[in-house]
């Protein structure tokens, strides 16, 4: 017998199952999946803790079209935006049950009114006159003053007088802001903001700004200034 044929006679000898008794072969059984959050180990959760901190200490780019802080506010805002605090602060305590208010700035329309005027013709006629008109300009000063201001304010005069008729000196004054922020029957307080612009002989000296404080005091029903200086 050869090799084939005994090959071929074992296969022969093996039992043949019929196709309706082979039993189907069972699928396979996927995985299964835990539901449980997984463990971090102490490495991961610390780059996790690294990145979060690192997000955070990044800075926060400016949206398109935001705005931008100014290099710094003017005085002039300043001053209209403490006007502003001061009319709500005296409207209130004016008008709270039982308040003893003295200051009646931004309370009393009227009168408020009228020592803002008058802290205005002081500042515009102080510092604002012209060579040749001083002697005139020098007489409505002292118009405005009370008597210890106007002690002080000719102990100066002359000097004033012939450095600006020596320069032919003019100056012109602005009073962009203006505002009492104290006021009672015989004492205010104004604060201003202004521009003074010189020439001399003719030719721009140049300007310049600065907020003001006056101190204001009644005298026969007028009100005249007591101190005025810069802030």
């Amino acid at each position: 017998m050869t090799p084939g044929e005994g090959e071929r006679s074992a296969d022969s000898d093996r039992p043949i199952t019929p196709p309706d008794q082979v039993q189907p072969a069972e699928p396979a059984q996927p995985d299964a999946v835990s539901l449980e959050k997984p463990v971090e180990t102490g490495e991961a959760v610390e780059k996790g803790k690294s990145g979060a901190r690192s997000a955070s200490a990044r800075p926060t780019r400016p949206a398109a079209g935001g705005s931008h802080g100014s290099g710094g506010w003017r005085p002039v805002a300043l001053i209209g935006a403490a006007a502003v605090v001061l009319a709500v602060i005296a409207a209130v305590a004016a008008f709270r049950p039982g308040a003893d208010v003295s200051n009646v700035a931004w309370v009393d329309s009227s009168a408020t009114q009228e020592v803002t005027e008058a802290a205005k013709v002081a500042i515009e006629s102080m510092h604002g006159y012209d060579y040749r008109t001083i002697d005139e300009d020098f007489a409505q000063i002292r118009e405005l003053l009370t008597p210890e201001r106007l002690e002080e304010f000719d102990s100066t005069a002359e000097v004033t007088k012939k450095a600006a008729v020596d320069t032919r000196t003019v100056t012109e004054v602005t009073v962009e802001h203006i505002g009492a922020t104290m006021l009672d029957d015989n004492r205010a307080e104004v604060a201003a903001y202004i521009n003074v612009s010189a020439t001399g002989d003719g030719i721009a000296q140049g300007s310049a700004a600065a907020p003001l404080l006056v101190r204001m005091e009644k005298s026969d029903g007028r009100w005249l200034v007591s101190e005025i200086r810069d802030q």
